[in-house]
């Protein structure tokens, strides 16, 4: 068989596919799914609250481990209290930390009367005044309420895997009994977490979550940087998309613009499927 027969079968086979070509779609299933947790109202407490609300040298009684290495729900319960309500019991989970912070919904906002502001653990700014009531007195703790933002905690080595960096929001499906996609999630990494995304109970009975439920990464979300989206590519004007071309553009990890009518050959959409690269048609 000679290069003009080989030409012609390969043009053959391309005319055939030309018509069924579609823009390629990263594979959300490619990705790992991340376990999704609920977070309940609690709030973290400093040596200084702890001893004024539970007498002094109090400490706290761990009752059970949490997802999250060293973290722990104790069986130390707090009110939560403010002019216009009160949240009876409210969880305490350790260890003691430099901050006390009490993470609540905006459901339980409402009921206090307060305008927590959205932030991520530790960022307590503009956070809501509340009052603490303890068995053995009262803290005031000024500034400590958050509605705290979804976020996915990731190890440095589950940030590879996923193409992330931490401070970067993605987008992640959570595959439940009512599915919901959840913009805006957080990104989170340190060598001294573990994998999984927290949501508050808001956000959670929203999509009736239950124990083992998971959520899949937006593939092509998770390929942003977290300074903003990409930045606009440049058009390509090559009439066929080869395997060879497609593997240059997967090293570049950027998604593949093409005029309407480009063919991309099955090897070269098995290459960006495996890069979870995407092809937008203009």
């Amino acid at each position: 068989m000679n290069e003009q027969q080989i030409n012609a079968i390969v043009a053959s086979v391309l005319a055939q596919i030309k018509g069924k070509q579609q823009p390629l779609i990263p594979d959300p299933s490619l990705l790992p799914p991340v376990p999704v947790e609920p977070s309940a109202r609690h709030m973290h407490l400093t040596t200084e609250a702890l001893e004024k609300l539970f007498g002094s040298g109090a400490a706290l009684t761990q009752t059970r481990t949490l997802t999250q290495p060293g973290e722990f729900l104790s069986g130390q319960r707090v009110h939560v209290v403010t002019a216009k309500g009160m949240l009876e019991r409210v969880a305490v989970l350790g260890p003691v930390r430099r901050a006390v912070q009490v993470e609540l919904s905006l459901t339980d906002c409402r009921a206090l009367g307060i305008g927590a502001p959205v932030r991520l653990s530790g960022d307590l700014n503009g956070a809501a005044d509340v009052v603490l009531a303890g068995p053995a007195g009262i803290y005031e703790a000024k500034g400590a309420a958050i509605v705290a933002q979804r976020h996915i905690h990731m190890t440095p080595e589950d940030a590879l895997r996923f193409d992330v960096q931490d401070g970067q929001t993605v987008t992640v499906q959570v595959k439940s009994a009512r599915p919901v996609t959840f913009e805006q999630v957080a990104v989170r990494v340190s060598k001294n977490f573990a994998l999984a995304m927290h949501i508050d109970i808001d956000e959670a009975n929203a999509c009736l979550l239950r124990r083992g439920d998971v959520g899949i990464l937006n593939a092509q979300c998770a390929m942003r940087n977290f300074d903003g989206p990409l930045a606009p590519a440049a058009i390509m004007e090559e009439k066929v998309v080869t395997e060879a071309l497609a593997k240059n553009l997967a090293k570049q990890g950027s998604p593949a613009v093409l005029r309407q009518g480009t063919i991309v050959t099955p090897s070269a959409r098995d290459i960006f499927s495996q890069a979870h690269i995407s092809i937008e048609f203009r």
